[in-house]
C-alpha cells in the first residue's frame, strides 16, 4: 500500500475542526483478471535486453481489449522511452497510441508494464514501488473509469533464475472521511494483486513452441521445414497422443491407476468434438486435403523456378 503524507493530511483535517472518530475508505474496483499473450512477454524482454546499460528498468504501454466478464486480454504492447512523465513521454504515447489505433482499432491501452531491477531481484521483491505511483496515475487518467488499469511487472532478471515471473496489479483509491456525508480525502493508491495466466492463439502457441524446442546456432537458427514435413510432424504428434490417451484408459480399466474425473471429463469433450463419419468418408476427406496441399505446394514450387529464372535473366 503506498500512501502520500498521510499523516500531513490527517493532521490538516483535524486543524479544521473535523471530528476524527471517521473511518478509512477504499474503493475497490471491480475484481477481474488478466491474460497474457506470448507476443507481449517476447516484446517486454527485447525491450530489456536493447535497453541502455545505465537504465536500471524500462516501461511500455499494454494494448488489448476487455472482455464481457470484465477480464482484460493483454495482447500487444509499446515501449516508452524513459520511466519519467514529462512532455517528451506525453508526446510519445499519444503518437504511438494513435498509430496502434490505426493499424487495429480494436485494441485500446489497458495499462503499463515494467520490468524490476536488479535490486528486487536480490530480495525477491514483488511489490509495487513508490516510483510507479505516478506512472501508473499517468495511464489510468489516460484510460478513464471504463475499466481498472493493469500494471505488469515482468521480472527480466532471466541471467539469475529458470522462469520468468510475471505479477499483475490493479489500484483502487484509499480515502478518509469524517462521516458519512462529508466529501472524500484522497490519501494514496492502494495496489492488489490479479490473476494473470498465460494464453496464446493457435500461431503464438506454434511458434513458441518451436522457439523452446529447437536452438539457434551459428547459421542463425533451424529452419522451420515445408508444408509437408509439418504435416508429417502434426501426424506423428497425433498418433503419439491418442497412444498415450488408449494406455491411460487401458490402466484405469485394469484398476492399476486411479480414476480422475477432471481428465475423464476433458476426454469425453475431445471425443465429442470429432464428428461422426465412417472411415470412408474420412479417407476421402483426407485424400482431397492431402491433394489441395500438394497442388499448393506445386504452384509454390513453379512461382518460385519463375522468380529464380526472372532473376537470372536480369543478372545477364
Amino acid at each position: 500500500v503506498v500512501v502520500e503524507d498521510l499523516e500531513r493530511d490527517v493532521r490538516a483535517m483535524a486543524a479544521d475542526n473535523h471530528t476524527m472518530d471517521g473511518f478509512m475508505q477504499i474503493l475497490t474496483p471491480q475484481a477481474t483478471s488478466c491474460s497474457l499473450h506470448p507476443v507481449v512477454m517476447f516484446e517486454v524482454l527485447d525491450h530489456y535486453t536493447r535497453r541502455n546499460v545505465e537504465d536500471g528498468r524500462v516501461v511500455g504501454a499494454l494494448l488489448g481489449s476487455v472482455n464481457t466478464d470484465g477480464s482484460v486480454a493483454l495482447k500487444n504492447s509499446f515501449a516508452m522511452p524513459h520511466d519519467i512523465v514529462d512532455q517528451d513521454f506525453l508526446g510519445f504515447f499519444n503518437t504511438m497510441s494513435e498509430l496502434h489505433h490505426r493499424v487495429n482499432p480494436r485494441e485500446t491501452v489497458v495499462g503499463w508494464y515494467t520490468t524490476t531491477k536488479s535490486t528486487d531481484a536480490v530480495g525477491k521483491q514483488e511489490e509495487v514501488g513508490e516510483e510507479d505511483v505516478h506512472l501508473h496515475a499517468f495511464f489510468e487518467e489516460k484510460i478513464g473509469d471504463r475499466y481498472p488499469c493493469v500494471l505488469l511487472r515482468v521480472d527480466a532478471n532471466i541471467h539469475s533464475s529458470t522462469t520468468i515471473g510475471v505479477s499483475a496489479f490493479t489500484s483502487s483509491s484509499m480515502g478518509l472521511k469524517s462521516d458519512k456525508n462529508a466529501p472524500e480525502l484522497v490519501l494514496g493508491k492502494c495496489f492488489q494483486r490479479v490473476q494473470c495466466a498465460i494464453r496464446a492463439y493457435e500461431a503464438e502457441r506454434i511458434g513458441v513452441d518451436f522457439i523452446t524446442q529447437n536452438t539457434i546456432g551459428q547459421g542463425g537458427g533451424e529452419v522451420l521445414g515445408t508444408d509437408l514435413e509439418k504435416l508429417e510432424s502434426s501426424i506423428l504428434k497425433l498418433n503419439m497422443m491418442i497412444e498415450s490417451t488408449i494406455s491411460h484408459v487401458d490402466a484405469i480399466i485394469d484398476g492399476s491407476l486411479k480414476p480422475d474425473t477432471k481428465v475423464g471429463r476433458s476426454l469425453a469433450e475431445a471425443i465429442a468434438a470429432v464428428p461422426d463419419v465412417s472411415p470412408a468418408e474420412f479417407q476421402v476427406s483426407l485424400d482431397k486435403g492431402l491433394q489441395d496441399l500438394l497442388m499448393v505446394h506445386y504452384l509454390g514450387a513453379i512461382t518460385q523456378a519463375q522468380i529464380s529464372f526472372w532473376q537470372k535473366l536480369q543478372s545477364l
